[in-house]
């Protein structure tokens, strides 16, 4: 799975920049282990963690067009918004 901003409004304390990617993959059966988290705001990182699970084992959000993708914004008043896709192999 991967990450982009595609919108920060006003300053980012953590940083995050818009065209800023991240692998969100959590877990790889090539490797057989779980992964670590990338370099992301830890606060952002947990607020999305549970759609990260529900994407990576196969799972939908209806309210979204493309069931290969969600979008959520950052738990500081949404200032940072981040695009997940899975890329299917």
């Amino acid at each position: 799975m991967i990450g982009r901003i595609v919108k920060v409004e006003g300053e980012c304390s953590a940083g995050h920049h818009v065209g800023e990617g991240f692998d969100l993959t959590l877990y790889s059966e090539e490797a057989s282990k779980s992964l670590r988290a990338p370099n992301i705001c830890s606060f952002f990182y947990d607020s999305i963690f549970p759609y990260l699970m529900t994407l990576q084992f196969g799972g939908a959000f209806p309210w979204e067009e493309n069931k290969d993708t969600f979008t959520s914004g950052c738990p500081d008043r949404q200032k940072v918004t981040i695009e997940i896709k899975r890329v299917k192999k």
